[in-house]
């Protein structure tokens, strides 16, 4: 029985560490905002800073499905199919492998000296589950599997990102109109 649940990996400390960044940075940009400092371009970059934490802590992540896998980075999404995945691999970071030989990685998931000498204990539990549905995929194969080029969609979370801007800077624009 297929499902058509959706699993997302994301590293904790990844996920946590930017968006608290993100925040504070934000806070900052609110004070500097208002009727104190009243400095509007220095605030408005200072969100730009924000949202760009948010998205590279939040945002990038894997995203499972019994059918496709999907890499993104900052808002960038990449969607392969698993019949086109020739393997999941944990060395230099977590990524895949490709029929075609081209990987895909993801940022949140990355290689690092502290992974390699400790083994990437973190990208651990995402690479067993997502080799777990690699392999159940590949189970589910018939015929041999898939021939021709590799599929890839790629796209753009420009919703995403509109809603996290107009958060950002809806309250931004807020405090500069009523500190003036």
């Amino acid at each position: 029985m297929r499902t058509k649940e959706t699993r997302v990996f994301r590293r904790p400390v990844y996920v946590w560490f930017p968006v608290v960044v993100g925040v504070a940075v934000w806070g900052c940009a609110v004070l500097v905002a208002g009727p104190v400092v009243g400095e509007p371009v220095p605030a408005f970059l200072a969100a730009g800073f924000a949202v760009f934490f948010w998205a590279i802590g939040w945002e990038s992540a894997i995203r499972s499905t019994d059918s496709h896998v999907s890499f993104t980075n900052v808002l960038l999404t990449t969607t392969v199919a698993w019949t086109d995945v020739k393997q999941v691999d944990i060395r230099g970071g977590l990524g895949v492998t490709l029929r075609d030989g081209s990987e895909l990685s993801s940022i949140a998931f990355g290689g690092s000296l502290l992974g390699d000498l400790t083994g990437y204990r973190t990208h651990r539990p995402a690479f067993r589950q997502l080799r777990q549905v690699h392999g159940k995929a590949r189970a589910s194969q018939r015929g041999g599997g898939r021939r021709g080029p590799v599929q890839r969609k790629s796209s753009f979370a420009w919703r995403r990102l509109l809603c996290a801007l107009a958060v950002v800077y809806a309250p931004i624009m807020v405090v500069l109109v009523l500190s003036r």
